[in-house]
């Protein structure tokens, strides 16, 4: 199946961080394929601005509750200002999904996608059926 060994796919799993089939695909489709779409998201409503600034403030009471042990156990003056080991980031999270929805250069192979699954993958969902 030429997916196992394409370019493109590939550059999506990359994006995705996940272990493709090939270290060095070889076959590239066509100019123009595949179509890719890619998701950006970020804060998309009141719940989603809601849970970004909880996660904020998780980072930050953790933060501070490090910085608090230190200081306590360099016994150092309570009104002293503290000073975290860690950059924690309150910016709000964006994330990108990559997906192939369609390419010229498809072959359908039934199965591909069990046969080739990373072994951990398997093993971590043994009753996964590809929809």
């Amino acid at each position: 199946a030429r997916v196992t060994n394409c370019a493109a796919y590939h550059f999506v799993e990359e994006k995705h961080e996940q272990p493709h089939m090939t270290t060095n695909p070889g076959f590239t489709p066509c100019d123009g394929s595949p179509t890719i779409h890619v998701n950006v998201r970020t804060i998309r409503d009141d719940d989603d601005r809601k849970r970004e600034i909880q996660r904020m403030w998780k980072e930050h009471s953790i933060e501070t509750k490090r910085a608090e042990e230190k200081r306590d156990k360099k016994h150092e003056e309570p009104n002293q200002k503290l000073v975290g080991e860690t950059v924690y980031n309150l910016a709000p999270v964006t994330t990108y999904e990559y997906d192939v929805v369609a390419c010229a250069d498809y072959v359908s192979d039934e199965g591909c996608w069990v046969r080739n699954m990373p072994e951990e993958i398997k093993s971590a969902n043994p009753n996964f059926v590809p929809t």
